[in-house]
């Protein structure tokens, strides 16, 4: 008895199951063959870069099907294969568009003669006419180089300088260019500190100097010397270290 009852209660569920699965099915082919065609397609965030015939030529190209049908995951592709776009999410909505969030790259540097760099550190192809500090460096020291990039710059910016290029060798010894054409070598440990030290001395020792001055060579413990233009003579504040 109780035999047969487990049985009759195992085919109703299964026959529930089959109906449910079945439901589904009938519910998304409907969907699918439903006449509701995407209709617009709603750039937000903040963008300067994204032109309409790159918007509508994602939309020609990428968006087949209806508002159910459509592939999120292929247009959002579509859209960050474009040179300024970073990221980009995209979500449907109701009941005949969809909606594109773009972070742009906002480009700080040029990495050299081949790129440019966002600010999170990051190599991007793209072009642009604005004028840009350069980056010299390796591909895997582009997020150091940038994170230095900003510290410098806030230290620089005492004396309304910022920098122009930074130049970070195989070796790992750095080196800048300000803004003014003045040349900085900092060589390879306490780079912060030495630069914070050319800062502090120079109103009192660098300013009059500033256009005669080819370099200033921080390479020294608690010091540094200057090689005036078209000169032989150094102004050394510090014997040389290896620093």
């Amino acid at each position: 008895m109780f035999s047969v009852l487990d049985n009759l209660r195992k085919i109703t569920l299964a026959i529930y199951i089959c109906i449910f699965i079945l439901t589904i099915f009938v519910i998304l082919q409907l969907f699918a063959r439903a006449d509701l065609p995407i209709k617009a397609i709603s750039i937000k965030g903040q963008y300067q870069h994204i032109e309409q015939d790159q918007v509508d030529l994602i939309a020609s190209d990428y968006i087949v099907g209806n508002f159910f049908s459509v592939d999120l995951s292929r247009t959002r592709n579509a859209f960050k294969r474009l040179t300024w776009v970073r990221e980009a999410s995209i979500r449907r909505n109701w009941p005949d568009t969809l909606e594109v969030t773009i972070e742009e790259h906002k480009a700080i540097a040029r990495w050299g003669k081949i790129g440019l760099v966002n600010n999170y550190g990051e190599i991007f192809n793209a072009a642009t006419q604005e004028e840009l500090p350069i980056f010299f460096g390796q591909d895997q020291h582009v997020k150091e180089i940038t994170d230095k990039y900003v510290e410098m710059n806030k230290i620089l910016g005492k004396e309304l300088m910022q920098v122009g290029t930074i130049n970070l060798s195989e070796r790992l010894s750095w080196e800048i260019t300000t803004n003014n054409q003045m040349r900085v070598i900092l060589g390879k440990h306490k780079i912060i500190n030495k630069l914070n030290l050319f800062t502090d001395n120079y109103q009192t020792i660098l300013a009059e100097l500033k256009n005669r001055i080819e370099y200033v060579d921080l390479r020294y413990k608690d010091g540094f010397a200057v090689k005036k233009l078209n000169e032989n003579s150094f102004i050394k504040t510090q014997e040389k270290s290896t620093l």
